[in-house]
């Protein structure tokens, strides 16, 4: 049976993995961090984080029938390289993403330097749950926030390189339901959540409740627009077939 490598520490390289596993497919899972580790638990897995160049070299190595790119839909670095490292192997290209939030009670902007010109002229106090890599532009616009990250120590690290104390970090593994985001706004003394369009898999429908529940704004960074991406999960195993056979 044929080899894919799946690209992707996410929710959906582990149905992704598990399925085409459950399909006869051999499957190794490439992931950059120790958390991508985890999700992809049961499978096999190459750790560590790659650019186009080592993702071909591991494609090439496993002989693999296709890159099954799984990555973050706001990781757009990861899948250029997924999709530079398919062309280099001349192998094909999936994507298998997740659908895009459909929230009605947020306002959405089209950028993080959106998002953080809609904060100055709001002049609340924020809660951000966006990770850490963007963290950097709210600071340096003096926005006044409290930052939800990874219980990392790579994560924590850049909140205190940003200056944020103790008071403004939420350190917290997901999933997080309705209850717990309600008890990180009130701690935040938050009056926005901000968040990314990562769909349900990422918690979105349940920010947006809390936030609604708290009486306060949510704001939503749309996710970059891409095309021909598979969000089910039967039409991959289809494609699949399509290129690397039953």
């Amino acid at each position: 049976m044929s080899t894919l490598l799946v690209i992707g520490g996410t929710t959906e390289a582990r149905r992704a993995a598990s399925r085409l596993k459950s399909e006869g497919y051999q499957v190794v899972v490439s992931v950059a961090t120790g958390l991508g580790e985890e999700y992809a638990a049961g499978h096999e897995v190459i750790s560590g984080s790659r650019d186009g160049e080592g993702m071909a070299a591991e494609a090439l190595s496993l002989k693999a029938a296709a890159v099954i790119d799984c990555s973050h839909p706001f990781a757009l670095g990861a899948s250029s390289s997924a999709r530079g490292a398919a062309a280099t192997a001349a192998v094909p290209y999936i994507r298998f993403t997740r659908e895009p939030g459909e929230e009605d009670a947020v306002e959405l902007v089209a950028s993080w330097e959106d998002a953080v010109l809609r904060l100055q002229r709001l002049g609340e106090r924020a809660l951000l749950t966006i990770g850490v890599r963007n963290l950097g532009l709210f600071t340096a616009a003096g926005i006044d926030f409290a930052a939800r990250v990874l219980p990392l120590p790579d994560s924590i690290g850049e909140c205190h390189r940003l200056g944020l104390g103790p008071e403004d970090i939420i350190a917290a593994f997901p999933p997080h339901d309705v209850d717990f985001n309600r008890a990180c706004i009130r701690k935040a003394g938050a009056r926005v959540l901000v968040m990314k369009d990562s769909g349900a898999e990422g918690g979105t429908p349940a920010k947006v409740e809390a936030a609604a529940a708290e009486g306060i704004r949510a704001l939503m960074v749309r996710r970059p627009q891409e095309e021909g991406g598979i969000v089910d999960i039967d039409e991959l195993v289809a494609r699949v077939r399509e290129v690397a056979g039953a």
